[in-house]
């Protein structure tokens, strides 16, 4: 007889099966590969895309992950783990978040073919698709196909002029400068767009470009360029006329160099790296005053276990680490306005924010445990979107809320989260790092790393999540988070994962490459 967790993870996936892949143009190579369906999501073996596409498979059971490493890109994953690591030869490296994780069944990896297609374009640079039934291989991708194309440089009298050559009209990009050293940083990224990483890195730097890179993630295409000295600004703007998009470089005049004084030129760059150091960590107890939180199957008050462990790891922060200031969005039993919370950390110039809660389910006790972490993005699954809609019911505490939040919409969200899209690296991450070092530490089950539409994140200027720590309506994870050792757990998981992260974060700021690039 099958006990009860078998019959569960039978109905969850299906044996074994095999998904035809057809070439269009070579039917001699037209084949099968392992798959399996899981939650009604249909997963395809990485070992046998890599046989099939003659690419290079390089597994580690002890440590349960793989790499695929095709002529240009290598792809990374992890059992249990949604993120997809992308990186290049010069490994400059991209995150991508599958809808699920990966999963790991006999000695072979699995991957949701649907959102892996766009990984398996950008490594094998193919028209490739997946209807349903099968994967289709069709015609090599040719040049037309790519949005970006090539770079044009025009030197000028007072900076340069740089031409990003687009086949169509691209509207949503971003930039920003870095000095490091002599020299300077710009980074753009163009969203929504397929670069012929080839072409470009063909190109010569020229004029007061010294070097170019080039990256493609499934979701956008990064260009950074070093610059030839101090730039004083960098503007992206459209072409007048077609789709190219142009970059005007200009640099301090003649007047303007010889109106510095040595020592403060020098004392405005320290100033301008220092402003990227991870120096301020913004610490939000969810709840408090009025607003309880969630209650305990023991009555234990979500509020309370909030600010517990949010002091300790504040304690942790000025201790460990010098020269980090901690911010409190609260360190009393008061409640504080979610639209407060982040204008709290904008004026303290926080440069990571953390948002820490308890979970519950409406019934108690429930058998649901574990943390989960959450990034800012509309929810795609109806647990985030439960858990959000209960962590928002708080602004009904709130005086005038209804005007102030009600164009918070799902669909408006989408667009408050791309204002945001500087920091989206940065705050996946750092949810990687907490997810490892809270699997490792805390003593609770690890549920991956989600999204969902959380107010709270979303007027923070900075890397940002929300960690549900456990279930309140647990009697485990209560009994955890209502013990002082249990609290301490929790906050010295997340001291750790901010540790590692600063690290690697301020590694980056040296390297002169944008932080978050060079994750592996």
């Amino acid at each position: 007889m099958l006990m009860p967790a078998l019959l569960i993870f039978f109905a969850l996936t299906s044996p074994q099966n095999q998904l035809p892949v057809k070439f269009a143009l070579n039917p001699s190579r037209n084949t099968q590969i392992g798959s399996l369906i899981r939650n009604g999501t249909t997963y395809v073996s990485l070992g046998d895309l890599a046989r099939v596409f003659k690419l290079n498979a390089v597994p580690d059971p002890a440590t349960h992950k793989i790499e695929i490493q095709g002529e240009q890109f290598t792809v990374r994953v992890s059992d249990d783990n949604p993120f997809v690591i992308i990186s290049d030869k010069k490994e400059n490296a991209n995150l991508l978040q599958l809808p699920a994780n990966v999963v790991y069944s006999a000695n072979s990896f699995y991957v949701p073919i649907d959102a892996f297609i766009p990984v398996l374009k950008i490594i094998l640079s193919e028209d490739i698709t997946y209807d349903r039934s099968m994967i289709i291989v069709g015609h090599p991708m040719p040049a037309s196909s790519f949005d970006v194309t090539g770079l044009v440089f025009d030197q000028k009298t007072n900076g340069s002029l740089v031409r990003i050559r687009c086949t169509k009209k691209l509207t949503d990009y971003e930039s920003w400068l870095k000095p490091v050293g002599e020299d300077s940083w710009l980074y753009i990224t163009l969203a929504n767009a397929r670069a012929d990483v080839s072409a470009i890195r063909k190109i010569k730097a020229a004029g007061d470009v010294k070097k170019i890179l080039v990256f493609q993630s499934p979701t956008s295409v990064q260009l950074t360029l070093r610059l030839k000295g101090q730039v004083r600004s960098a503007e992206v703007i459209p072409a007048e006329n077609g789709n190219d998009i142009l970059v005007a470089i200009h640099y301090p005049t003649e007047e303007q160099l010889a109106s510095r004084k040595t020592r403060d030129y020098e004392q405005a760059l320290k100033r301008e790296r220092d402003r990227w150091k991870l120096d301020v960590v913004v610490i939000d107890p969810g709840h408090g005053g009025d607003d309880p939180g969630t209650i305990g199957f023991k009555k234990t008050k979500e509020k309370e276990i909030t600010l517990a462990i949010g002091l300790k790891l504040g304690k942790l922060i000025e201790k460990n680490l010098p020269g980090v200031k901690v911010v409190y969005t609260r360190k009393t039993d008061k409640f504080i306005e979610l639209y407060r919370r982040g204008q709290i950390a904008n004026q303290s110039n926080g440069k990571l924010f953390i948002s820490i809660h308890c979970n519950s389910m409406p019934h108690k006790p429930n058998p649901a445990n574990g943390f989960e972490i959450y990034l800012l993005r509309p929810g795609k699954t109806e647990s985030a979107i439960r858990i959000a809609e209960r962590e928002n019911a708080v602004v009904k505490y709130e005086e005038g809320y209804e005007k102030r939040y009600q164009e918070l919409t799902e669909e408006n969200f989408i667009l408050l989260t791309m204002a945001q899209s500087a920091y989206v690296k940065y705050s996946e991450q750092f949810a990687s790092i907490l997810q490892q070092e809270f699997h490792k530490n805390a003593e609770v089950a690890d549920n991956g790393v989600k999204q969902a539409g959380f107010y709270v994140l979303v007027g923070t200027s900075m890397p940002n999540l929300l960690v549900e720590t456990a279930y309140l309506s647990n009697k485990h994870d209560e009994k955890i988070l209502r013990s002082s050792p249990g609290q301490q757990r929790i906050a010295n998981s997340i001291f750790k994962a901010i540790k590692r992260y600063k690290l690697e974060y301020e590694k980056t700021l040296k390297e002169g490459v944008e932080p978050g690039a060079g994750t592996r």
